[in-house]
């Protein structure tokens, strides 16, 4: 039996996008603008959504789910190679969130006098709010060749969905 895979990608393309919500990703309300550091590199929040849950079962403890959109630019060599998976979500209380992001384990590169832009989801029950202020912190998440690249981190306030 011959197995057509054109129409099997299809129909799952299909149903998948059926399926995914529609999120559409926003500039931030308020935005510390791009942090930059002095070996060139520059990290930025271009984009986001949030969404808040309020349950009544778990009174003060909401589920908020955000999702970031990140441009990091290299302007000088060596490349840059970003492990999304180190990235932190601070909220109001501190707390710093780690990304639920697939893949994220997979390192990106990014080459000299380059832009890349990609995405994070964070998920938590309390520690965030999509009305309060958050930052969204690199860590180790950036090296350039074998060092850290040790960079501020990017305040904002979310917009809500």
């Amino acid at each position: 039996m011959k197995i057509d895979r054109t129409r099997i990608f299809f129909f799952t393309s299909v149903a998948l996008t059926a399926l995914a919500p529609a999120c559409t990703l926003h500039p931030p309300v308020q935005s510390s603008g791009a942090v930059a550091d002095p070996s060139g590199v520059e990290i930025a929040v271009i984009g986001q959504s949030c969404t808040e849950t309020v349950e009544t079962d778990l009174p003060g403890v909401n589920l908020v789910e955000a999702t970031v959109e990140i441009q990091i630019r290299n302007a000088a060599p060596p490349p840059l190679v970003v492990h999304r998976d180190a990235f932190r979500l601070r909220g109001p209380d501190g707390r710093a969130i780690p990304t639920t992001t697939w893949n994220a384990s997979d390192p990106l590169s990014i080459e000299a006098g380059q832009a890349g832009t990609f995405e994070l989801r964070f998920q938590s029950r309390g520690g965030l709010s999509c009305t309060k202020p958050m930052q969204l912190e690199a860590s180790a998440g950036i090296t350039k060749g074998t060092e850290p690249v040790r960079i501020g981190a990017v305040s904002f306030i979310p917009s809500h969905a």
